[in-house]
Parts: C-alpha cells; sequence; structure tokens
C-alpha cells in the first residue's frame, strides 16, 4: 500500500487561493491539495466569470486557472483579473493549469501577465513546488497580500488622471 506523496508546504501563512476549473473532480483534487499544502482558504469557480467575481470579493493570494472553460474562459478571466482598477485584483498572480497544448493561448496568456503555465496531466510534488515558488516570488506582507509595486490598475488610473489635466488644459 502506497501512501500519498508529502506535499512541499506554503511557507506563510494567510496563503488564499482561488482555483478556477471546470472539470469538478480536477478542482476538487486541487482544492484538497492546496489545503495540504497550507492554504488558510480555497476558493472555487467552475468558470472565468465566477472566478472574476471571487477574484473581486475574496481578493486571494493566487489564482490557478484552466484555459478551455464556458461561457467564460481562462483567458478572459486573465484579461478581466489584469484589466481591474483595484491594484489587489489587477496584480493578483495567476497561473494557469491546462491541458492544452495551443501555442497561441500561452503567447495570450504571456503577453497579459500570466506568472506561470502548467500542463495537465501534472505531478502533484511538482505542481506543489511550483505554486510554492511562485507564491514566495510574489508574496509581500507589507502589501497585505499579493500585488506588484505598480499594479495594472493604479497604472490605467494615472493615465486616466493624464487625460483630465490635459482636457482641462484645452479648455
Amino acid at each position: 500500500m502506497s501512501s500519498a506523496p508529502k506535499l512541499e508546504r506554503f511557507s506563510t501563512d494567510g496563503i488564499t487561493v482561488l482555483v478556477v476549473e471546470d472539470d469538478e473532480t480536477t478542482r476538487s483534487l486541487l482544492v484538497r491539495m492546496l489545503k495540504t499544502m497550507g492554504a488558510s482558504q480555497v476558493y472555487e469557480a467552475s468558470h472565468g466569470g465566477d472566478g472574476l467575481r471571487l477574484a473581486w470579493e475574496m481578493k486571494p493570494t493566487i489564482a490557478v486557472c484552466d484555459i478551455d472553460m464556458a461561457p467564460v474562459d481562462g483567458l478572459s478571466f486573465l484579461g478581466g483579473v489584469r484589466g481591474a482598477l483595484e491594484p489587489k485584483v489587477s496584480a493578483l498572480p495567476v497561473v494557469m493549469f491546462t491541458a492544452t497544448k495551443d501555442s497561441a493561448a500561452m503567447e495570450k496568456a504571456k503577453a497579459l501577465g500570466v506568472q506561470g503555465y502548467l500542463l495537465k496531466p501534472f505531478n502533484p510534488k511538482g505542481f506543489a513546488t511550483y505554486m510554492c515558488d511562485i507564491v514566495a516570488k510574489h508574496h509581500k506582507t507589507d502589501w497585505g497580500g499579493m500585488g506588484a509595486p505598480q499594479a495594472a490598475g493604479e497604472e490605467k488610473e494615472k493615465e486616466k488622471e493624464k487625460e483630465k489635466e490635459k482636457e482641462k488644459e484645452k479648455t
């Protein structure tokens, strides 16, 4: 009788994860693994639309997202995250976790600022190590969560302010 592999654990407490996956069996497996790895909370969404809602409401530390889902796919989820005006949402690290080997989808994810790309089927130990590395790289305790110093939402807000100033100068 073999025992389950020992999975690497997150190095920081309070890690919350959003799993956006349409396959219920895969989603359930990821949730169990992430809890074993020490995630304090794992939120679940069956498609990108629900994932975006949860990203806004819960502001997780990191998201794991499939690409091929309906009605809202993973690339639309990633685009919605990056386009958010809320910095804690727009700077959310996203790891694509998918069976697709479509190079165009991979390039689009990269252009949208994905932090990682894992192919299914997967090795649980490799998944755990990869996720722990991504969280360690991006987690900032002074931020109270994940985030880049200049999040996409902050940049957009500054651009809008500059445009308003230019309009005022014209009048």
